[in-house]
C-alpha cells in the first residue's frame, strides 16, 4: 500500500518543478535521444500505483513526471555583473 502522507509530497514537488505554464523538455521513450519542447497544461496527480503525471501540450493524457526536463531560460548576461 501507498504512504498518502509520501505521496502528497511527491505531488507538491511535482507541483514545485513543473509549474502550471512552465516550458519542459517531454522524451516519449526514455533514453532515446527524440523529445519535444512543449508547455505544462495542468497540475501534477498520481495514479494508483504511485506514478506521478501531469498533462502537456500536444498530448492527451497524463505523462509520467520522469519523461519531463524543465527549461531553464538562459540568464541574461546584465545579470551576472560581478560574478
Amino acid at each position: 500500500m501507498l504512504d498518502r502522507s509520501t505521496l502528497e509530497e511527491d505531488i507538491a514537488a511535482a507541483r514545485m518543478q513543473f509549474p502550471l505554464g512552465s516550458r519542459v523538455i517531454y522524451t516519449p521513450v526514455k533514453g532515446v535521444a527524440k523529445c519535444e519542447d512543449t508547455v505544462v497544461r495542468s497540475a501534477p496527480w498520481a495514479l494508483g500505483h504511485g506514478e506521478i503525471v501531469l498533462k502537456i501540450e500536444g498530448r492527451a493524457g497524463g505523462v509520467s513526471i520522469k519523461h519531463l526536463a524543465k527549461v531553464v531560460p538562459p540568464r541574461h548576461p546584465a545579470t551576472s555583473i560581478g560574478e
